[in-house]
Formats: structure tokens, sequence, C-alpha cells
């Protein structure tokens, strides 16, 4: 199921404040999707006065000059509320995220946001994480980091047009498919111990709120109701109209 415009809106309007400095992780979706928010942000409607935007990526930035977004600087301020389009999500909340122009600038992201919301299909909403996993890693001596990298899993270079995948940041890309994970701080400690694995596309604790979308709408899974008693709320579409 895809964003509609009416779950948009309803995003906007619950997690969006006037004056508040906004991020979004790099990705694709994050790109398009943050192309229907700022039509929001400059509608008189929503009220949304002084709202400012992280550029996560070159086309991030791209895109909120050429719609009159006022730019933050992430050195300056905290950021209130950063959303990242992620592959998967456990139910204590770690996520991994695939789709990237950046690990190391999502990571710092994520780690930087007062409220860090997770955007999911709801499919992937699932109890263990497990298959492949990205690891940024230095262009310097790269194949050296791949072997090593082949501990944890079967490891390979991100590839794009026949050419290694570069990241904004200018390192490569290796997806390693891992069976099942049985201790994300073991895996994570382990790949951070190779000299050459820059950040890993595994996100420990840090999403606050999990929005997954499927058939059934939209549910919104708060990481506090929901250590308490496995608790939703569940954004729907009722006649055209999103009730939350």
């Amino acid at each position: 199921m895809a964003l509609t415009e009416e779950i948009i809106d309803a995003l906007v309007e619950k997690y969006i404040k006037p004056d508040s400095i906004l991020a979004f992780g790099t990705s694709n979706d994050a790109e398009v999707f943050l192309k229907k928010i700022a039509l929001k942000l400059q509608d008189p409607e929503h009220h949304l006065e002084n709202v400012s935007i992280v550029p996560t990526s070159s086309h991030i930035a791209t895109i909120l000059s050429s719609v009159h977004i006022p730019i933050a600087d992430i050195n300056a301020r905290e950021i209130d509320v950063a959303v990242e389009f992620v592959d998967l999500v456990d139910h204590h909340f770690n996520y991994i995220k695939r789709d990237s122009l950046s690990l190391v600038r999502d990571k710092m992201i994520a780690q930087s946001a007062a409220e860090m919301i997770a955007i999911v299909e709801e499919k992937n909403f699932v109890k263990r994480l497990a298959g492949v996993i990205p690891f940024e890693i230095a262009i310097f001596g790269w194949k050296r980091s791949l072997v090593q990298l082949e501990a944890l899993g079967k490891a390979k270079l991100r590839m794009k047009g026949g050419q290694p995948y570069k990241t904004e940041t200018n390192h490569y890309i290796i997806d390693v498919e891992v069976d099942e994970i049985y201790s994300l701080e073991d895996l994570e400690f382990e790949s951070k111990n190779i000299p050459g694995v820059l950040e890993a596309g595994l996100f420990i604790g840090y999403a606050d709120r999990i929005l997954a979308h499927g058939k059934s709408g939209l549910k919104v899974k708060s990481r506090m109701d929901y250590s308490k008693q496995d608790d939703e709320d569940t954004v729907e579409m009722t006649e055209g109209l999103l009730t939350l």
C-alpha cells in the first residue's frame, strides 16, 4: 500500500509542528515523500510556519531549494522529528535499512532526533530481523573488508550500472546475507571491529514510533505503549477520510 495523500495529511497534522526542525533519512522513498510534505508545509491551511529541514543528501538539498523550504544545520539545533523509510522492523523497534545514500548520515540523523519515526510495510514488522544487512565501508582496502564481513554471512559488493555503488559520502556498500540474527549487539560489535567498516544498516534502539502501512490502513506503534502491552493505534480509511 502506498502512502496516500490522506495518510500524509494525517502524518503532517499529528507529527509536524510549527517552529520545528525535521530530517529525512537518505533514500529514494524519502525524496518522493519530501516532495509531498513540501506541498503541505506551503499550504496556509496547515499553519506550519518556520519549519526547516536538514538536508541529508544533495538530492534533498536540491528539492528544498526548489520548493523554497528553509535548510537547517544539524550542528545548530537538535532535530525535532526524523522520518526514515526502512525495510524490516522487529518488535523491539530495531530496524534494517537497505535503500540508503549514506548509512553514516542516516545513523547520525537517527541519533540526533528527539523523535525518530520509522515507516515500514506492515508485512515487514517481524519478530526477528534477518536477511540482507548493508555495511558502508571505506573504498581503500574494500576487498579486505569484504573478506572479513564474510564471517557474518555471504557478502557482496553493491553494484549500480556495472560499477561499484558509491554513497553520498564517497564510500562503498557491502551487502551481507544473515540467516538469523541471534544477537543484534554482537553483530554490530563484530562489524565495527573491522577497520574498514564505517557504519551498518542495522539500527538498534533508535525508533520511537513505527508507522506500519498495509491493506488495513496505517498502524502507529509507540515504543512506550508497545513495551507495556503491545498496544497500537490505527489510522483507518473510512469513506475516504482518515480517523486517528
